[in-house]
């Protein structure tokens, strides 16, 4: 993995920026009707609990985070990068300001689960020292089934 490219700017989600969301989690999840989570997290919908973090190279959006707070807990719901931008750090440096901003949210600990088979993934939030808690069995929809989800938590 090479460093992060310049011009990189991580920033709150906005209204306006779900529908770039929506393509990027096209390339990257193939995953269909997630239009109203990402305009809650960007702010289109009032008082929603999803917050977005976007990171943007060269003034275009290329990955974001998506987590919720509940108290002292925060769930990560989906981290994407697009596919002709992946490998230059840029999920890592939005984990890590998610995780900051997290800690000044007063969040204690953080949880995600994510594809057992996703092991770029699973290595990344290792590195940040997210352990390992469990699996959901036959979790996620897969090509061939079902897929397991590895639970994971980190605390803050």
């Amino acid at each position: 993995m090479s460093g992060n490219p310049a011009n990189t700017l991580v920033r709150p989600g906005s209204p306006g920026d779900e529908r770039r969301l929506l393509q990027i989690d096209a390339s990257a999840n193939s995953s269909a009707g997630r239009e109203q989570l990402f305009a809650r997290a960007c702010g289109v919908v009032a008082d929603a609990r999803e917050l977005a973090l976007v990171v943007l190279v060269d003034d275009v959006i290329q990955g974001f985070l998506i987590y919720s707070q509940v108290l002292d807990e925060v769930s990560i719901h989906d981290v994407a990068v697009h596919v002709d931008s992946r490998g230059q750090g840029l999920g890592r440096l939005l984990l890590a300001q998610a995780l900051l901003q997290m800690k000044s949210r007063g969040a204690q600990r953080c949880l995600l689960e994510v594809r057992e088979s996703n092991r770029a993934a699973r290595a990344l939030y290792s590195r940040l020292c997210f352990r390992e808690d469990g699996v959901r069995q036959n979790y996620y929809p897969a090509a061939t089934g079902r897929e397991d989800a590895v639970l994971m938590s980190l605390q803050l």
